[in-house]
C-alpha cells in the first residue's frame, strides 16, 4: 500500500479489506450483511419508499451529527431539476468512496494514484492544472479550444503512460478536439468513464478503435449506491456493501432505483427513491452482486461551441456543486444557433439574476448566452425535464 492509500485512513482501508471480502459471498451472505443493516434504520425512518421531496420538506428528520465540524452541505440540481442540498460525512465518507472508485477503476488497469488526467469539470480560469496529492492533471473544458490544444497535446505528450478521467460524452469531446491521429499518439493506458450513459456499442467501438480498456460506473450526488459496469456480462453489478439497492417495479419492462445510504454521518437516505430506471437481470453472471441489464439515468448530450466544435453538456452543468442550485428553482439549455445557447431559468429571487448571468457566461464562456425568465420549466411524465435541448436542424454532429 502506497503512502498516498496510508494518508486516505482507516475508513479507506476498511472498506477496501470489505470489498475484496464481499466478493466471496454467495447471496444468502449479502443479505444478511445488508438485513443487520437496513433493520434499525426502517425501524427509525420507516419502510416507505421516500422521494426527494420528502427531503427536502423535512431535512432534519434524516440528519444525524450534522455539525459544521463532521459534515458540510453539498449542492445539486438532480434530474428532477428541483435544487437539493443535503449534509455529507467530511472525512469518512471521501475515504469510504475512494476504495470502492479505485476498485472500479482497476477494471481499466488503474492502480491508486497512477497518473490520472481529468477531462470532465471546471477548474476556473486555468487550462491545465496539477494536483500532486492525487498526482492528477486536470484540463478545463471550457479553455480547450483550436488556440490551446497544442499546449495541451503539448503536455500530454511529455506524461508518459497515463490514465484519462472523464464523462463518456467528454470523452468525445476531447478526441474530437485534439483530433484522432493525435489522440492515438498518446500514452492512454486505460479510461474511467461515469457520471452518464455509455451506450455498450459504443463502449465496444472505442475499445476497438484504439484499443483502450474502460472502466464504467453508475452512482449519483447522494451517494446511497454505487455499481460496476461489467465487461463479462454487459451489465451492472451493485456493491451491497456500499449501501442496499432495491429494485421497485416501475412498468413491465423497468424498475426504479430505490436506495439507502450505509452512512453514519450526515443526511440518511432510507428507501430513496433515486429517479433512476434500470432494466431487470435476465442472464446469470459468475460476480455475485445484484445485478441489472441496464440503467437509464443521465444521457450524453453535446453542444456546439463558436468554432464549431462540439462540446460535452454534462460538466457545464452538473459539473456545479456551489450555492448557484440555491439561487434557482429550475433551469434549462437550449441551442438553436452554432456558438450560442438560450438559458431558461426560473429563479428564486430577481436580484440575483445579474449574478447568474455572470456566472454562466464565464462558465460557458465558449458561446455566447440569452437568458430568458419564465415560471415554469415543462417536465416530462416521470416528473423530470429535460435539461438540453438541441433544436440545430442536424444536431451536432456525432
Amino acid at each position: 500500500m502506497s503512502w498516498r492509500e496510508v494518508l486516505l485512513g482507516p475508513t479507506y482501508i476498511r472498506h477496501r479489506r470489505l470489498i475484496a471480502e464481499s466478493k466471496t459471498w454467495n447471496q444468502a451472505q449479502i443479505q444478511a450483511y445488508q438485513s443487520a443493516r437496513l433493520a434499525p434504520l426502517l425501524a427509525k425512518y420507516g419502510d416507505n419508499v421516500k422521494s426527494k421531496a420528502s427531503y427536502l420538506k423535512d431535512p432534519e428528520r434524516y440528519q444525524r451529527a450534522s455539525w459544521p465540524i463532521l459534515t458540510r452541505t453539498i449542492r445539486t440540481g438532480g434530474t428532477t431539476a428541483s435544487p437539493f442540498a443535503f449534509k455529507m460525512d467530511t472525512y469518512s465518507r471521501r475515504q469510504k468512496e475512494r476504495a470502492y472508485i479505485f476498485d472500479i477503476w482497476s477494471e481499466a488497469g488503474y492502480r491508486p494514484f497512477d497518473t490520472r488526467v481529468v477531462f470532465r469539470g471546471n477548474i476556473g480560469g486555468h487550462l491545465i492544472r496539477y494536483n500532486r496529492l492525487e498526482n492528477a492533471w486536470q484540463i478545463s473544458p471550457a479553455q480547450l479550444t483550436r488556440k490551446t490544444c497544442p499546449d495541451v497535446l503539448s503536455v500530454l505528450r511529455r506524461l508518459g503512460p497515463f490514465f484519462l478521467h472523464v464523462y463518456p460524452s467528454s470523452l468525445f469531446t476531447l478526441i474530437e478536439a485534439l483530433g484522432r491521429s493525435a489522440f492515438r499518439s498518446l500514452q492512454v493506458c486505460g479510461v474511467m468513464a461515469g457520471s452518464e450513459a455509455f451506450p455498450l456499442k459504443q463502449m465496444e467501438s472505442f475499445e476497438g478503435e484504439y484499443g483502450i480498456p474502460v472502466a464504467h460506473w453508475y452512482g449519483h450526488s447522494e451517494y446511497a449506491t454505487l455499481a460496476k459496469f461489467c465487461h463479462d456480462c454487459g451489465g451492472f453489478h451493485f456493491y451491497p456493501t456500499y449501501g442496499v439497492t432495491e429494485f421497485v417495479q416501475f412498468d413491465e419492462k423497468r424498475f426504479r432505483i430505490v436506495a439507502t445510504s450505509l452512512n453514519d454521518i450526515g443526511t440518511r437516505f432510507v428507501r430513496y427513491d433515486t429517479g433512476d430506471l434500470a432494466r431487470p437481470s435476465t442472464i446469470d453472471c459468475h460476480r455475485p452482486f445484484p445485478r441489472v441489464d441496464g440503467i437509464e439515468g443521465r444521457v450524453q448530450e453535446f453542444f456546439l461551441d463558436r468554432d464549431g466544435g462540439r462540446r460535452a453538456f454534462g460538466p457545464y452543468l452538473f459539473g456545479i456543486h456551489n450555492d448557484f442550485w440555491d439561487k434557482i428553482s429550475a433551469i434549462q439549455v437550449v441551442q438553436r444557433k452554432s456558438g450560442r445557447l438560450l438559458i431558461r431559468v426560473v429563479s428564486r429571487r430577481s436580484e440575483v439574476r445579474s449574478w447568474l448571468e455572470e456566472y454562466l457566461r464565464q462558465r460557458f464562456a465558449i458561446v455566447d448566452l440569452d437568458f430568458e425568465y419564465v415560471k415554469t420549466i415543462e417536465r416530462t411524465a416521470a416528473g423530470k425535464h429535460r435539461f438540453f435541448i438541441s433544436e440545430l436542424r442536424h444536431g451536432p454532429r456525432e
